[in-house]
């Protein structure tokens, strides 16, 4: 029974990335103390970090699905987040659009603004905003790179040099308290380090799979964000930590 509990409990924290001790206490009719000593085992493991009320899944140097892939996952809360994202760029801004699925639904919410001018290193977002007249946009040269249509490399910083950017939209792809910003490709991370000096405001954006993922290349520390926008899967309990730093946690829900 142990056993099997135990097993259990890995199986959702690798679901949901989150498990909540009065939940479990609930599920299994065990006490408190039996659910605290279980949490403690597997974080002895290396498998969980156990926080107040609960533990998070510890997923480190998680790999990147294929883009396409990507693209049909959290469809809903991506909508949601992005929607949210684009409520925070006013018109006439500097916005800098960082790759991603994500980010990609972005850019398709500021397609009605007046006077934006958008900087991307995005091949799809690029194509998202090419036709809309009201939008100067800038497309950064550099190395493409075919697994996620981005471009990187030193022609990409030196074409970012010119330009004095108010706001920037990064996706996420992972995302700790103690590693903070993290991504999956080396050149990529390097640009994403630029883009995170360049910009005023730093909005970024993540899906609760993205959290407690630590991928092999850092970004930045968590407290360079101004902005976190994630969907109402996240538990609230892994979004208090960024608010302690002064980060401002935005959680939205899926559109029906």
């Amino acid at each position: 029974m142990l056993h099997t509990r135990r097993e259990c409990i890995k199986d959702m924290l690798n679901s949901a990335g989150f498990v909540n001790v009065q939940e479990l206490v609930s599920r299994f009719q065990v006490s408190s103390e039996t659910i605290r000593r279980d949490l403690e085992y597997l974080e002895k493991e290396g498998l969980v970090k156990r926080i107040h009320g609960g533990a998070v899944s510890v997923r480190p140097h998680a790999s990147e699905s294929a883009y396409q892939t990507r693209q049909q996952e959290h469809t809903s809360e991506k909508q949601a987040i992005a929607r949210a994202a684009a409520e925070l760029v006013n018109d006439g801004d500097t916005v800098l659009i960082a790759p991603g699925t994500t980010a990609l639904e972005v850019a398709g919410c500021l397609k009605s603004r007046k006077g934006l001018t958008v900087i991307t290193n995005s091949l799809p977002v690029t194509v998202e905003l090419a036709s809309c007249p009201n939008i100067n946009l800038f497309c950064l040269g550099g190395h493409v790179r075919g697994d996620d249509y981005s471009t990187a490399g030193i022609t990409a910083v030196e074409n970012l040099a010119i330009f004095n950017v108010a706001k920037l939209i990064i996706g996420i792809g992972g995302i700790t308290p103690d590693r903070g910003l993290t991504d999956y490709r080396m050149d990529e991370s390097a640009l994403l380090r630029t883009f995170i000096e360049k910009a005023d405001c730093v909005i970024g954006i993540a899906d609760h799979s993205k959290f407690g993922v630590v991928s092999i290349y850092n970004i930045c520390p968590a407290d360079k964000l101004d902005h976190l926008i994630t969907d109402s899967g996240t538990p609230v309990e892994l979004c208090k930590p960024y608010r302690d730093m002064g980060v401002q946690v935005h959680i939205v829900g899926p559109y029906a």
